[in-house]
């Protein structure tokens, strides 16, 4: 059953409102060709008015960058570092990237090692003054689970093998907090605090608006994964673990264990993953950005699952963070029926 777990906006925020008021500098007259005169000059000035230059905010990979683009549309830009569709696992910074984070007044990041190329820019740019706000930081964080490891469960594969260690990491973070709009509502309370005090907006409507989304999307993928009567999900990277504890759903497998893509696939966690497959009849493959398609394929025609892409580091075709999230629950609710 969905677990209705409530996230409200626990901060009230007490920004004033900025107003901005135009006004007509015309003299009234008695002479009707003045006023026909000034009637058609009044047109060109409204029309060819300049747009209003908005702060920036800086925003580290694509998903996140749509998050905050429905927070802050109308009262800042968003500019993105990660282009949309590279990985953010394994992205490497140009000079330019380093500059625009240096020069930022408000950086949005996710944390937790996912932008690891950033950090040094990070840390440096946060160490001069820049406003450095990190997702993870703002809500609650699971563990790395290694989905691999059967044994934990009370049974056990023939080959199985984990493909990582928790020795190798500095913690034991999952960093994939955005593919949960739960776990994302947690954020947007600081978030709000955040961006309006480093760029001197007021978001408060914005926020309980964008606060409402979060909470219905969450709901109507809620009663979607209710209607499925066994949610067992096989996956390409370790990375569905937000996802699967909000719609109750469990990752019983994925080819790469670990939680980043930059792993390396093993051939004796492929033939657990497969007997995995057979031994508990799970009933697709959910492949992502960062996983070998060849290998994908082969553990898919292995035991005769369909193989599905999943969309979960890049927004693709979807247009907003609502639209993402709606597409990926929809797409794994569907392939499980």
């Amino acid at each position: 059953m969905f677990k209705q777990r409530t996230a409200a906006l626990a901060t009230t925020l007490a920004l004033s409102t900025i107003g901005l008021a135009c006004a007509s500098d015309n003299a009234g007259t008695t002479d009707a060709a003045s006023d026909t005169a000034s009637e058609a000059t009044a047109a060109p000035v409204a029309t060819d008015a300049p747009a209003i230059d908005l702060p920036d905010v800086v925003v580290t990979y694509s998903v996140l960058g749509a998050f905050v683009e429905q927070l802050v549309r109308g009262a800042a830009d968003v500019v993105t570092i990660i282009p949309d569709g590279q990985d953010p696992h394994d992205f490497e910074p140009s000079p330019r990237d380093i500059e625009l984070i240096n020069n930022a007044r408000v950086v949005v990041a996710n944390g937790l090692d996912l932008e690891e190329g950033l950090d040094d820019a990070l840390a440096t740019a946060a160490a001069n003054g820049t406003t450095v706000f990190y997702i993870a930081d703002h809500v609650t964080v699971l563990d790395i689970v290694d989905v691999n490891d059967h044994s934990a469960h009370g049974h056990s594969h023939p080959g199985a093998q984990s493909d990582h260690s928790h020795d190798d990491h500095e913690h034991s973070d999952d960093p994939h907090v955005w593919l949960s709009p739960a776990t994302m509502l947690e954020a947007v309370p600081a978030l709000t605090t955040a961006i309006s005090a480093a760029l001197t907006v007021d978001l408060t409507a914005a926020s309980e608006a964008f606060a409402s989304e979060l909470a219905a999307v969450d709901v109507e993928l809620g009663a979607l994964f209710d209607e499925l009567s066994d949610c067992q999900l096989v996956t390409g990277h370790n990375e569905l673990g937000y996802f699967a504890e909000r719609y109750d759903c469990t990752v019983i497998a994925a080819i790469l264990s670990s939680p980043s893509t930059t792993a390396e696939e093993s051939a004796s966690n492929v033939e657990f993953v497969i007997d995995v497959i057979k031994t508990h009849n799970a009933r697709a493959v959910f492949t992502s950005l960062g996983t070998n398609p060849a290998v994908a394929r082969q553990v898919a025609d292995e035991v005769g699952v369909p193989l599905v892409e999943i969309s979960t580091h890049y927004l693709g075709t979807t247009a907003s963070y609502i639209e993402f999230i709606r597409q990926l629950g929809s797409t794994i609710a569907a392939s499980l029926r």
